[in-house]
């Protein structure tokens, strides 16, 4: 994960937006959109005004794991949709059908 896909990330789990987060931070606007498209690399200094308006340390920031996301944030695939859930099956049977894992059913009539 780059910089700047992990600081869009924290940031959408705070909920913030990047003006908010530039506001928190004591930072441009710009300079934060410039940083998370990649454009940019932000400097050390920067980069701890980021972390301090995340709540985070900086060695947080680089140690990303799926704890980074809240419980009541995340989706598993018993928690979505019987309509999602019936896509991620077929698929999932499609795969092992293509892969050789799975074999179609044999017609017992």
């Amino acid at each position: 994960m780059t910089i700047a896909e992990r600081i869009i990330q924290l940031r959408r789990i705070k909920g913030y937006s990047t003006n908010k987060l530039s506001q928190l931070a004591e930072i441009a606007q710009a300079t934060l959109r410039e940083i998370e498209i990649g454009k940019k690399s932000p400097k050390i200094t920067t980069l701890e005004k980021i972390c301090k308006a995340l709540e985070i340390s900086l060695a947080d920031f680089f140690n990303s794991t799926a704890d980074d996301v809240p419980a009541n944030q995340r989706k598993e695939p018993d928690d979505l949709p019987e309509h999602i859930q019936k896509e991620i099956d077929l698929i999932t049977e499609f795969v092992l059908y293509r892969h050789g894992i799975k074999r179609p059913p044999q017609d017992t009539q």
